[in-house]
């Protein structure tokens, strides 16, 4: 039976094994095996999930070489050999080595007999995509170590070439590090500074919030409940008097967010619906209840 296509241009490789492999570390893609065997009594369903729209589409990709052959050619029990498999039909995808000095390719998806005929063409779909989607991190990562050695290598032609260039003007090189330091120095200081700058404005957010939080969730009077949805997703609920400002609202999330380690110096608040924002002086200093917020209300 012949192999599926898509759109009319079939993703699966006319030549052998080995003009594949070569394309495939060429490439340096991934490399999809089938092993078919016609007999087996669940192949037309493997046929058919093959066949399935989301899984071409996964065939097609780029970063995709696609190999079918069926158990009885040669190449075919070679490759069942090779691959030892164990049952049929057979699935395998590999993963071209890392390193040009490797040939070993490394096994990065198996699927054979029952659990092959049994998986649906969007488990197979989802299982192809994610391969592609590390792979294509894989990829970055090789190409960033690779841009990373060019830069060293650059770096060490530079060092050496302005060490060379520092035996001939020793005096020039004592007066160019002079200035370097007192200018590393100057913006070490500057930076000690804006840290500390950073840290009092931080304290005095902090030590605001408690002033105007208080102790703990008020027991009595007009309750107001308000349920934040962090910017992670996370929900967040909590009691406040109606007669409470919006800044205490801001408040309470500043002490979270500290509480939790994360930096959050610029708090925004918002309702979805309506469509409502509190983000300016004038809106801090209403009420919950002049706010529309009481008695209940889910903040962004």
């Amino acid at each position: 039976k012949q192999l599926p296509t898509l759109g009319g241009a079939s993703p699966w490789a006319t030549t052998g094994y080995a003009a594949c492999k070569q394309e495939v570390t060429r490439q340096n893609s991934l490399f999809l095996i089938y092993l078919h065997s016609p007999m087996h009594r669940q192949a037309n369903r493997v046929l058919e999930t093959l066949c399935h729209e989301a899984v071409l589409s996964q065939l097609e990709q780029p970063n995709m070489t696609n190999l079918g052959v069926s158990i009885h050619t040669a190449q075919g029990a070679h490759l069942a050999k090779l691959l030892q498999a164990a049952a049929y039909p057979l699935l395998v995808v590999l993963q071209p080595p890392s390193r040009p000095s490797s040939s070993s390719m490394q096994l990065v998806l198996r699927a054979e007999g029952p659990a092959l005929c049994s998986m649906t063409p969007t488990a197979l779909a989802q299982h192809l995509s994610s391969l592609l989607q590390r792979h294509q991190v894989h990829l970055a990562e090789q190409e960033a170590r690779r841009i990373q050695r060019e830069q060293e290598n650059q770096l060490r032609r530079e060092q050496d070439a302005e060490y060379q260039a520092a035996l001939l003007a020793d005096q020039e090189r004592q007066r160019s590090l002079e200035e370097e330091r007192q200018r590393v120095q100057r913006e070490e200081e500057e930076l000690k500074a804006q840290k500390q700058a950073i840290e009092q404005a931080k304290e005095s957010r902090l030590s605001r919030a408690r002033q105007l939080l208080g102790d703990g969730e008020p027991t009595s009077g007009e309750i107001t409940r308000i349920r934040f949805v962090l910017p992670s997703g996370k929900k967040l609920g909590r009691k406040f008097l109606s007669s409470d400002t919006v800044e205490v609202l801001r408040a309470f999330l500043t002490l979270h967010f500290d509480e939790n380690g994360v930096d959050m110096p610029n708090i925004g608040l918002s309702t979805s619906f309506p469509k409502k924002t509190y983000n300016d002086g004038d809106q801090y200093q209403l009420s919950l209840s002049q706010a529309g917020l009481s008695p209940q209300a889910v903040l962004m």
